[in-house]
This record gives C-alpha cells, structure tokens and sequence, in this order.
C-alpha cells in the first residue's frame, strides 16, 4: 500500500522534474541561441576587422593578400576559409581565397547587401559564414569596394552549447533531488507527522484508550483536529450514554425474564395445584357418593342388628351368639370409621389459626402412635428444643401432618428399627422445623419426585389411598411453609417440615 506521504512525494517530484526539464530546455534553447548570436557578432567583427585592413584599392590587387590570408587563418583556428572580393561591374570578383577551387559563394542579394554597407550572415549545419564590406572613405562619402567573406566552424559553439547542456541537466537533476528531499521532509513536518498523530488518536480510541489528537497548529490539520476531538468527545458520551441504556435495558429483559419465569412457575403451579383440586374434588365426591351410598345400608344393618339382638330371646343369646353379634357389629363401626376418614381426608373443615406448641405438638402426635410402635417392635425417640417460638396456624390440621408422616414412617419400618421426631429453630428462629427420620426402606429416586401427587403410594395396593402426603403438603403451604425429603434407598427417609415462626408470620 502507498502510503499518502510517497504519493505527494511522488506527484511533487513529477511536478518538479516536469516545470524544471521545461525550463531547462527553455534555457538550453536560449543559451545555444545566445551562443550563436554571440558567435555570429564575433564573426562579423572578425570579418568587419580583416575588412578594415584594407586601406585602398590597390591593396586589394596585390598579391602580398594570399600571405596574408594564410597568415590571419593560422592566428584564428575556427576560421576555415578567408575569401578577398571586389565589386566590379554588376558583380563580385575573387581576389583571393584560401581555397580557389570552392570559393565561398556570393549570391546577388548578398552581393547588394554588402555593397550597401551591410555585413551578411548565414548558418549552415556545422560552420557559419559571414560576408563583411570593405569600405574605403571617399572624398564625398563612404564607398564599398569590396567584401570579405569568411567561413567559421561552429565546433566551439556545439562544444559550449554540450557543456551548457550538461551542466544545466546535472544541476536541473541535482535540484529535484534537493527539492524530493526538502519536499519530503516538508510533507513529514506539516502533513505525515499531524495524519500519524490521527491515527495514534484512532488506534487508541479503538483500544479503549484516552481520546484525542493532540494538533495545536493554526491550519487546516488544527481545525480538523478541533473538530476531530469534538466529534470523539461526542462519540464518547453517545458510548456512554449507549452502554447505559443497553445495561439498562439488558437489567430490565432480566428483571422480566425472572418475572416471566415466575409467572411461568406460578402457572405451573397453579395448574398442578387445578388439577391435584380436580382430583380431589372428583374423590371427595366419589367419597360422598360411597359414603351415602354405602352408609344408608351400614345403618340399616347396624339397626337391625340392634333389633336383632333385643328380640332373641335370653335362651338362644349364648355366649356363642353374644361374641358374634359383637364381632358383627365392630367391623361394622370399622366400615363406618373407615368411610368418615375417608371423607375427612379429602375435606378439611377450616379453623381459626392460633399459636401452635411445634414442641407440644410433637411430643403429643408421637404418644398417638406409641403403642402401635411398640406393638410393632420399633422405637420412637422424641427430641424438642426448649424456648422455641411457636408457629400460627391450626392445631388439628399440623398434628394431622405429623400424624402421616409417622404413619408412612410405621409402614415404612421393619420391626428392629427406629422413628425419631425432633424440632429445632432455623434462621434465627425465623423458621421452625420438624423433622421426622426413619430407618426404613427409603423411597426409591425415581418416585421423589412424585409422592407429594394425589393418589400416588409407593405401598402395597390395599394399604394407602396416597392422598396422606399430598394432603401433607396442601397443609403446609397453606401453613407458608415447605415440606422437604431426604432418602437413600435401603437406609430411610427424613421428612422436614419447615413453618416460619408466629413473629414472621405476624
């Protein structure tokens, strides 16, 4: 790439090699015709002066002039031939010649410019011959006589007018060399060092440098220099102003891209929840349906019963016919309290919230259990910490949470192994837990995320409606408060839940 500073280098070099070769051959011209002008009045002074020797006419006739022809052309190297005229007649007669056989021709025109007092000159391609009158003053004026005629060489002439021309090409060379270099470090002062200045200002504003060029001149590179930094000063507040506007843009797509995602999250949720409130629905009415549907015909059997018993009389009530009838009437009251815990799972009559004992609570719903525990052949530790704030809500429904967790832990047990119910504050006692640990079978990987779902049991068919642990969760979020597991298969299952204290709520 060429750089600008080479191209003005360049185009003013051309320039200056093209006005000076034209001055130069200008000069060459004018100095060769100098040269000749110069030669020519020499000549016409030589010939006027060879002329001027003659004083009258018989010098002109004697024959002492060859001698002296000779003579003036050894002195004058550059004379190459000396002819002596007269005018007689109506024409011009040789006198004498250096060379007889071609003497110097004398046409008429030059015969009647000579006679009439004037001096002729004329140039051929490598001499210049000159015809000078030879006037011998008279009584009354001046009369031409005759003429001599001389023929120069113009060798001295080519060889002032090569050395001109060499001298005048050498020095017109050397000049435009000076000028290319004065040029040069001209364009470097006032225009190569302010456009690199440019492009340093350019190089750093591109690195995230300062700013700027520094030209401070008075010219055009000042002006556009003030303008240049005007226009980055610009540049630099739209940047700023750019980037400002994009990172507040950019916070404001991710504040409603969270926004988004938590509405998306709410909907999921709200739809989970729709359609766990669907399916619950449809089983409390289907509990209905049953417990209307089976409850008339219990209490009519039960009635019966009753009647049944009063009317038979002391002699057929054995002690046989007692136990039966008894036995009759226990898996009776069984199917019935089985179809109203049915109905209680799937309906919740609510209460006013109030302060809840977590301690308390604990310890009380863990007595619930303890025979069966012991029935069983599973231990049952209780650990509560004392001072614990308690939670806001409803007594019932929190036993009730805790009453399934301990159920699932039961049925989850083997007989040597162990149940433990602990509570202790978190966060500064901003958050309550309860925990309730076991050494069971655990809840395989796969089916964590699926057991806060309605209907969903990871017991035998026949032994769980798999609503304990959804209606678990229902009551704790209702409670703002979660419910969390931690299992491994084959070594138990935590269950936490986590209630913020009555202040936090409050």
């Amino acid at each position: 790439m060429i750089r600008v500073r080479h191209k003005l280098i360049l185009l003013g070099a051309l320039v200056i090699l093209v006005v000076s070769s034209a001055f130069t051959l200008i000069n060459l011209a004018l100095a060769r015709r100098a040269i000749e002008e110069d030669l020519k009045t020499r000549a016409i002074i030589y010939a006027s002066e060879i002329a001027g020797t003659f004083g009258d006419r018989q010098e002109l006739e004697r024959g002492a002039i060859d001698q002296a022809i000779e003579r003036l052309l050894r002195i004058r190297r550059s004379a190459l031939q000396l002819d002596v005229l007269t005018f007689a007649g109506d024409g011009p007669r040789l006198v004498a010649s250096s060379h007889r056989q071609a003497p110097l021709e004398v046409s008429a025109a030059d015969a009647a410019a000579v006679r009439s007092g004037r001096a002729v000159a004329r140039a051929a391609q490598t001499h210049w011959e000159v015809i000078a009158p030879i006037a011998l003053d008279g009584a009354v004026d001046t009369v031409v006589v005759g003429a001599v005629a001389v023929r120069f060489s113009s060798q001295r002439a080519e060889e002032l007018a090569s050395r001109i021309r060499f001298w005048a090409l050498t020095l017109s060379a050397a000049s435009v060399v000076l000028m290319a270099l004065l040029m040069s470090a001209t364009i470097h002062l006032v225009v190569d060092r302010p456009i690199r200045r440019f492009m340093d200002a350019i190089a750093r504003a591109a690195d995230g440098g300062p700013p700027g060029v520094d030209v401070k001149t008075s010219d055009e590179f000042g002006v556009l220099a003030a303008q240049f930094n005007a226009m980055v000063s610009r540049i630099s507040r739209f940047n700023d102003e750019l980037r400002t506007r994009v990172a507040e843009a950019t916070d404001e797509l991710d504040r409603r891209y969270h926004q988004v995602e938590q509405l998306n999250a709410l909907l999921f949720e709200m739809q989970r929840r729709l359609g766990h409130a669907e399916r619950l629905a449809l089983s409390g009415r289907v509990m209905a349906e049953v417990a209307h549907e089976v409850g008339t015909p219990l209490h009519s059997v039960a009635g019966h019963l009753e009647l049944l018993r009063r009317d038979l009389p002391a002699a057929l009530l054995t002690e046989d016919t007692v136990r039966r009838l008894a036995i009759i009437e226990t898996q009776l009251n069984r199917v019935t309290e089985i179809i109203a815990r049915l109905l209680d799972s799937t309906r919740r009559v609510p209460t006013e919230p109030g302060a809840v004992n977590v301690c308390a609570l604990a310890r009380d719903t863990a007595e619930l259990v303890r025979p069966a525990l012991a029935r069983d052949g599973v231990s049952l530790t209780v650990a509560t910490a004392p001072g614990l704030p308690p939670v806001r809500g409803q007594h019932d429904p929190l036993q009730q949470v805790i009453l399934n967790l301990l159920t699932n832990a039961m049925a989850a047990t083997p007989r040597g192994g162990a149940i433990s119910v602990a509570t202790r504050a978190l966060a500064d006692e901003e958050e309550i837990e309860i925990a309730v640990s076991d050494t069971g079978h655990g809840i395989p990987h796969e089916s964590r995320e699926q057991i806060f779902e309605p209907f969903f049991s990871t017991k035998e068919a026949g032994r769980g409606t798999g609503l304990g642990l959804f209606i678990s969760a229902e009551i704790v979020r209702e409670h703002k408060g979660r419910i969390e597991v931690d299992s491994e298969p084959g070594r138990g299952t935590t269950f936490r839940v986590i209630l913020p204290a009555a202040a936090v709520v409050s």
